[in-house]
């Protein structure tokens, strides 16, 4: 079995469009990462021709300055009149250290106004937050979300932030990888007719179909790992991994105990999953319609419907969940981190903690239909 797997692992890393399609994929990455570093960028507090790699660690180092410090009205007093300095003054650097807690406060208030950020204090923040936070809290969840305490600010977080943003991207090039790459790891040997000798083998209908379905995971897998450490190592260079620890509210005001840092790495964790079911039904596909253009035009097709439509109407529930658990949806804030309308117990679950269950059972239905339709598949019925 193992030298069987070896083998068809070989035959499908030896063609020349995966190595092709991966590297289109992966230079265009590094090209973005290099371009984010040395080109000038234009922030909301500065004109100037700071590249990103020096705007970043401006960043950076402003928010060390009140990392630690809660958000209270102390901090709010302080923030106004930097803020107000730079608003009239065009000085950026006293305001650039409060820029997330500034961010917050108008994402809490839901609006870009400087005058009604600055207008407002702790107390109204925190009843605005909170009624934010009920807002999203579904009827059935028994243990509501609250701040009952000042939020902590732990500092510079565009790292993971960038990571989460960047997922439901990332996503999207794994899943063109694996349509292109395993398409043909069953309809090539009915391209070359060589499927009938095969069939009439002694593994060709039993240890060889399982060989072919690990050998395409281990390509699939491998590289959404491949893609993982270059973002990593794009992200450590660009942006550097501090604040792990601050609460995910920062970025999605939705009613969850996660950091932003714990946020973004489920979120690499589903990328892996959803490659594994994706690897699964490409090759299924492709051998249930012996065509390797059919399962990339269908698999593709989806893709772009979900990049074109981001969200589906909450009133429309098993749809809406249906759509949300499809890999290149669930791969993002909106998708994972969402209350479903399945319980476990008296509590709602949520979309990345059953997701995996899910997607476990599914890949094992699709292996059974694609070792139906491998067994039973005739040469003479083409």
């Amino acid at each position: 079995m193992f030298t069987l797997y070896k083998f068809e692992l070989r035959k499908i890393i030896s063609r020349k469009i995966v190595w092709i399609t991966g590297s289109l994929l992966l230079v265009g990455l590094l090209i973005w990462g290099v371009a984010s570093a040395v080109l000038p960028q234009s922030r909301e507090y500065s004109d100037s021709s700071l590249n990103g790699y020096e705007a970043n660690r401006a960043e950076r180092e402003a928010a060390m300055q009140i990392s630690g410090k809660i958000i209270d009205q102390m901090l709010i007093d302080e923030m106004r009149p930097a803020y107000e300095d730079f608003i009239f003054n065009g000085n950026y650097k006293d305001a650039l250290p409060y820029l997330d807690v500034y961010n917050l406060i108008g994402k809490t208030l839901g609006t870009q106004a400087s005058t009604e950020i600055l207008s407002c204090d702790s107390e109204v923040f925190y009843e605005k937050l909170n009624a934010q936070l009920a807002a999203n809290t579904p009827a059935g969840l028994t243990d509501p979300f609250l701040f009952d305490e000042p939020i902590t600010y732990n500092g510079y977080f565009d790292g993971w932030l960038q990571i989460a943003d960047m997922m439901k991207m990332v996503a999207c090039m794994e899943i063109m990888f694996i349509a292109i790459c395993l398409s043909t790891v069953f309809t090539v040997e009915h391209t070359r007719k060589t499927d009938q000798v095969i069939l009439c083998t002694r593994l060709g209908k039993k240890k060889l179909y399982t060989a072919k379905i690990f050998a395409g995971l281990t390509v699939g897998m491998g590289f959404t790992l491949l893609i993982s450490l270059l973002i990593f190592g794009l992200i450590a260079f660009l942006y550097g991994f501090d604040g792990y620890q601050t609460i995910l509210q920062f970025i999605l005001l939705r009613p969850f105990y996660l950091t932003i840092g714990q946020a973004a790495l489920i979120l690499v964790a589903l990328s892996f999953v959803g490659a594994a079911l994706v690897s699964v039904f490409t090759m299924v596909l492709s051998e249930v319609t012996k065509n390797s253009i059919a399962t990339i035009g269908t698999i593709v097709g989806v893709l772009l419907v979900t990049m074109f439509i981001m969200e589906m109407p909450a009133n429309l529930k098993l749809l809406s969940e249906i759509w949300y658990m499809l890999p290149s949806n669930l791969v993002s804030l909106n998708g994972a981190f969402r209350y479903s309308i399945f319980h476990a117990g008296d509590n709602l679950m949520i979309a990345y903690q059953y997701a995996p269950f899910v997607y476990l059972i599914v890949a094992i239905i699709f292996m059974f239909i694609g070792k139906v339709a491998y067994n039973r598949y005739q040469v003479t019925g083409r």
